[in-house]
């Protein structure tokens, strides 16, 4: 089973240089993602959807996120998925916390998990 995860990135050249260089090395597949609606619609957030099968395939795209930004120096990325009781859960990668970033990446490999149950 397929498990989708948005990244919301702060610029447009930020989502196509993680495209040309993290999504190879990231254990899933690019999904197209609906068109926004209502309050994303008006900011239009460059957004990526990825989706993965397994938890450590969700573990490798954050730190995949990690390494990306600590190589181009770029900002924050949002990391969306939906929880196992349907509502929206986000988490921040920040080339600057990698603590944080790995806190990040145990949540996400837990709703992978817990999706497959």
């Amino acid at each position: 089973m397929s498990f989708l995860i948005t990244l919301r990135f702060a610029t447009e050249n930020e989502k196509e240089a993680f495209m040309e260089l993290g999504v190879p090395k990231v254990r899933g597949h690019l999904v197209e993602l609906p068109a926004p609606e209502g309050e994303e619609a008006s900011a239009a957030v460059p957004r990526l959807g990825i989706t993965v099968t397994s938890a450590s395939a969700a573990r490798d795209l954050c730190h995949q996120l990690v390494a990306f930004q600590a190589h181009k120096k770029g900002g924050l990325v949002e990391v969306v998925w939906t929880g196992a009781d349907g509502s929206e859960q986000v988490g921040q990668v920040d080339p600057a916390s990698a603590k944080e970033a790995e806190i990040l990446a145990v949540r996400l490999a837990a709703a992978v998990k817990a999706s497959q149950s």
